[in-house]
């Protein structure tokens, strides 16, 4: 009997650490599980510098995110799209197809949906809709230059908290799916200070480590919805339901008693 294959989850997000800071810590479980993981930004995230030119930073923010990918033993691709100028098309759209192809995912997390800025939302948009395409084999793409062959099959998607865990008029976004990720905070920690361009970035401003401090700030909230004080972080997370799509609770079939259902979503 063949040995059954590793599932995958692949996280694609707009920038350089808004993965480390909206999931990094169930991607950490997930790894400690058996799953294989994949980390992507549709930008380097080449804006996101004061004082460096954009070629600087994005090849500072390049680095940044593969060594964070590194210290959880995972993949990372940039697609290269501009900072500030993600949307929806034919060329972002097959870009994310050729990477679903190249991962073969079970499971993607994606930003909320109603998350703050365009770049994320976009990100979310491309994505999925790259998710519904990736089965079509009439529909071309290509990896590195490669043609990539269609999937066998769609993932699940579940989207991560908005930043904040609010949505564009500020109201807090119920999660669907709580993780405790107490075990997993000090390797989170870890990954989301591999940015350092940003967190020095947030150092100088506020003259102490407050880029770090804020992610632990909106563990701890979200963790409060445990109702159970052993829960000192959490991260929230919501399944998209739309026709077609994969419905299966990886979360809880993976990580057990660290994952709490809230009343389900309609549809489920």
């Amino acid at each position: 009997m063949e040995p059954r294959p590793k599932p995958r989850v692949l996280a694609v997000m707009a920038h350089p650490d808004d993965i480390e800071i909206t999931c990094a810590g169930t991607l950490i479980l997930l790894q400690r599980e058996g799953w294989t993981v994949h980390l992507a930004t549709m930008t380097a995230g080449d804006l996101g510098s004061m004082k460096h030119s954009r070629t600087a930073i994005a090849k500072s923010r390049r680095k940044e995110a593969a060594a964070s990918a590194k210290l959880l033993g995972a993949g990372y691709t940039c697609l290269g799209f501009d900072d500030l100028t993600v949307a929806y098309g034919a060329e972002s759209k097959r870009a994310v197809t050729g990477l679903l192809r190249a991962v073969q995912p079970d499971l993607m997390i994606l930003h909320s949906p109603d998350c703050y800025m365009a770049d994320h939302t976009e990100s979310t948009r491309i994505a999925r809709e790259a998710a519904f395409a990736s089965t079509i084999p009439n529909w071309k793409a290509t990896f590195n230059g490669k043609p990539a062959r269609a999937c066998s099959k769609m993932p699940a998607i579940l989207y991560a908290d908005p930043i904040d865990q609010i949505d564009h008029l500020g109201r807090r976004v119920p999660a669907r799916y709580l993780v405790d990720i107490t075990p997993a905070i000090g390797l989170k920690e870890q990954m989301l200070a591999a940015h350092d361009s940003q967190r020095s970035w947030l150092r100088e401003q506020h003259g102490e480590d407050e880029y770090l401090r804020w992610m632990r700030r909106v563990g701890a909230d979200r963790a409060r919805d445990f109702r159970n004080r052993r829960v000192k972080y959490a991260e929230g997370f919501r399944p998209h339901l739309g026709h077609g799509f994969p419905r299966d609770d990886y979360l809880t079939a993976s990580l057990g008693e660290r994952v709490v259902k809230t009343l389900p979503s309609r549809g489920e």
